[in-house]
């Protein structure tokens, strides 16, 4: 468990950092053929999600080195990151099981998908991951618990304005 949480919660973070570039160019752009441009805005999103996953990294390592005993608050980062997945993972299956949906079903079908799926799926994301940063620091006493959660939410949270401000404000 000790690897899988960080690795688990850094994948997740990166798909929806995919996602949030891809979202952050959604309607932006009056092509027919768009593959290019949303493949462009999703590496957008990944590399603001890299960056913001590397600062929250750069925060635990520097805070574990200069700790008395590591072992005891990497094993606290992990307890919160366990319950943070509690959260976040049922929330990803039914997106991807929407995605999936959309994806296979004909056009109809795929539509009412977004209609009662993707898109309140989009507009619950945040609340659903300022949910998921208080159940994983409910019951924590670590200041550094608190401060990975509160900064990966911020990061993952920041990703979308950042990507629409600096690449998509303006249409295409």
């Amino acid at each position: 468990m000790a690897t899988v949480v960080p690795v688990v919660l850094g994948l997740l973070a990166l798909v929806d950092a995919g996602f949030a570039g891809f979202r952050a160019a959604v309607g932006r752009n009056a092509l027919i053929r768009k593959r290019s441009y949303h493949l462009l805005a999703a590496r957008r999103g990944l590399v603001g999600g890299a960056i913001g996953l590397g600062l929250v990294a750069l925060l635990i390592v520097a805070t574990l080195g200069c700790s008395a005993d590591p072992a005891a608050r990497y094993g606290e980062l992990v307890r919160a990151g366990t319950r943070m997945l509690q959260v976040l993972v049922p929330f990803a299956a039914l997106v991807v099981a929407s995605l999936a949906a959309y994806w296979l079903l004909p056009m109809r079908e795929s539509t009412f998908v977004i209609l009662v799926g993707l898109g309140p799926f989009t507009l619950i994301r945040p609340t659903v991951v300022l949910g998921a940063t208080v159940w994983s620091v409910a019951g924590s006493s670590d200041w550094l618990a608190w401060a990975v959660a509160i900064a990966a939410a911020t990061g993952v949270l920041a990703v979308e304005p950042v990507v629409h401000r600096r690449w998509y404000l303006d249409p295409v």
